[in-house]
């Protein structure tokens, strides 16, 4: 069963209601898998400007930032790195940044926002064509819930990453599905259905168990490092109490272990 959840922006609180009819999915614009890179390109400045005011700003950003730790003269890739917001912060603390994106209106937002810094350009994360060990560190922000495998992608980061390196990646809190959908069913993976107000779409995401997480970065030969769940600070004035008590992301740091170094990789042309 499809479910669909309904976010509101900030002035409206967070409000999240079911739609799990077919017939009540259809009055909505669908994102098929094969069109993300498209609705965002339709989307993409409504969604830059929504952004703005998202809670994430103020907890995941930071929580991403924190664990990426000194960054200063490291080689980044910020993987799915939509309108730029992190990849901005990581070139003021010094990094040296690639971000991509499959949306071509992201990727010109990105380079818009950083204004000249670092390079930007439009590529899938399941498939971009990067050289063994390019990166020093690489960061997904609210990403890899568009995949409906995630061990592709982390077997990339893993490829992509030096001996050593670290990768910092995010995800909806689950207890966000949990507090909204009483019997939501967290044993498997399933397509969650979400309508993004302040740009009046219907996307999806996938929700995975977190076990299926930590098993794709142990097969990559990654090791957990830290596990953040961030709420809202109580100095932010007059957002909806629950931001305050319930986390509404989980950022997850691993590193590639040093023994990696021997494993072979593919190689092959590469955007290096």
């Amino acid at each position: 069963r499809e479910l669909a959840l309904r976010k509101s922006s900030r002035a409206g609180g967070a409000r999240v209601r079911i739609l799990s009819a077919p017939s009540r999915l259809k009055q909505k614009p669908e994102m098929k898998r094969k069109t993300v890179a498209a609705l965002y390109d339709r989307i993409g400045g409504k969604y830059d400007e929504n952004k703005s005011r998202a809670i994430s700003d103020y907890t995941e950003l930071p929580a991403v930032l924190s664990l990426a730790g000194d960054v200063r003269g490291l080689s980044v890739l910020d993987a799915g790195c939509g309108p730029g917001r992190h990849a901005e912060k990581l070139l003021d603390r010094g990094a040296l940044v690639t971000g991509i994106d499959v949306s071509e209106e992201m990727v010109g937002l990105a380079r818009e926002r950083c204004r000249g810094r670092g390079r930007f350009l439009r590529a899938d994360f399941e498939t971009a064509p990067f050289a063994p060990s390019a990166f020093d560190l690489v960061t997904a922000s609210l990403c890899l819930m568009y995949s409906k495998d995630v061990r592709p992608a982390i077997r990339n980061f893993s490829r992509w990453l030096k001996p050593g390196g670290r990768l910092v990646f995010s995800l909806y809190h689950p207890v966000r599905f949990f507090v909204k959908i009483p019997d939501f069913d967290f044993s498997k993976s399933r397509k969650v259905w979400i309508h993004l107000e302040g740009c009046d779409v219907t996307v999806f995401n996938y929700y995975h168990p977190l076990p299926k997480y930590f098993d794709a970065l142990s097969e990559s030969g990654f090791e957990l490092l830290r596990l953040v769940e961030p709420t809202l600070s109580r100095r932010y004035k007059g957002w909806p109490e629950d931001f305050y008590r319930i986390p509404r992301s989980l950022v997850i740091a691993a590193r590639k272990r040093v023994s990696e170094a021997g494993r072979r990789v593919d190689r092959g042309d590469d955007l290096s």
